[in-house]
């Protein structure tokens, strides 16, 4: 029988498989579930900064400021603290109930104070944080650099303070992708988790509104972060999660091959329920058996760039010989 155990993160995992940071993970009850169909560890649901945010200012109102200054601060203060408690309650209990590696999650989009929250994570027992963010490239006045310059600001300071683990779950919209993947390991990040899957709009040409496209992931999404990984996994020494697009076992293998660490599953989960999680296992540990691998780290990487023998299939090289036509 073929060992799935890996390690991620330098976290201990029975296998690869992750439960990402969604609804299903923002109970006990459901991360429970998430054990017991074999998941390697639990990304809990994201504590959201603009959530927090939007609650505050709504709690506030049209409050005069000057004259209630006091009850602008205590209003201000109880909607943070009802989400972080409530947040550190879920970490609690599910340190207390589970076997496995608990990840936090963060979603944030500028510095401030998530040092505090990650110190008092790291306290409740948390295992890891991941740190998923996305800041969209969209305002005219901001360049690259300056929005690259923020994800690494909050990845070091969290990094100064606290001593677990940290990932960075990131997006698609950098122009010089491997150097920022480079720079955000560099500054601390164990963990590089491709890609975070953003909502988008969709437009409804009947009723003339804006809709949302589908939140469900469709397998074919795996491409864009398998290319990354195997690009990047010999590159860099942090550990690579994939994220967008696995529903089976053949996708999750796949990733493993170009030098992923693990591979986080959400849509697929979502759809299918979170026993689909013993389906991809097996399915991992078959083709394994089939294949005469022993463990994880006998077929990890082996078609990353680095370790192949022919390194320009995977960058602009092969596009040219698809698109025109050479050979």
């Amino acid at each position: 029988m073929s060992d799935l155990s890996t390690s991620y993160m330098g976290l201990k995992l029975k296998n690869p498989i992750i439960a990402a940071s969604s609804s299903l993970t923002g109970n006990l009850e459901n991360i429970k579930k998430c054990e017991d169909a074999g998941a390697g560890a639990v990304v809990l649901k994201s504590l959201f900064e603009e959530q927090i945010t939007s609650d505050k200012n709504r709690m506030v109102g049209d409050m005069n400021f000057d004259a209630y200054t006091d009850a602008y601060d205590f209003f201000n203060a109880s909607s943070t603290d009802y989400y972080l408690d409530e947040y550190l309650g879920l970490v609690e209990d599910a340190k207390e109930s589970l076997s496995i590696p608990v990840i936090a999650s963060v979603n944030c989009v500028s510095p401030g104070q998530w040092t505090d929250y990650a110190e008092r994570f790291e306290n409740i027992g948390a295992d890891a944080l991941e740190l998923n963010m996305f800041i969209l490239p969209s305002n005219i006045s901001t360049d690259g650099k300056t929005i690259e310059d923020t994800y690494i600001k909050i990845l070091e300071d969290v990094k100064k303070n606290i001593n677990i683990p940290v990932s960075i779950k990131i997006g698609y919209h950098f122009s010089g992708m491997g150097n920022f993947i480079n720079r955000a390991a560099s500054s601390g990040a164990q963990g590089i988790v491709l890609f975070n899957r953003f909502y988008k709009i969709d437009i409804d040409i009947e009723h003339l509104n804006i809709k949302s496209s589908p939140i469900i992931s469709d397998p074919s999404e795996i491409h864009l972060a398998l290319q990354w990984i195997a690009l990047m996994s010999g590159e860099i020494s942090a550990d690579f999660s994939a994220a967008t697009g696995v529903h089976y076992a053949e996708g999750a293998i796949k990733h493993l091959l170009a030098g992923a660490s693990s591979v986080q599953l959400c849509s697929t989960l979502l759809k299918n329920g979170v026993s689909h999680i013993t389906e991809i296992s097996s399915g991992i540990e078959e083709w394994m058996d089939r294949k005469n691998y022993t463990k994880i780290a006998d077929f990890k990487g082996i078609l990353s760039q680095e370790n192949s023998k022919h390194p320009e299939a995977y960058e602009r090289s092969q596009f040219i010989k698809s698109v025109v036509g050479l050979s």
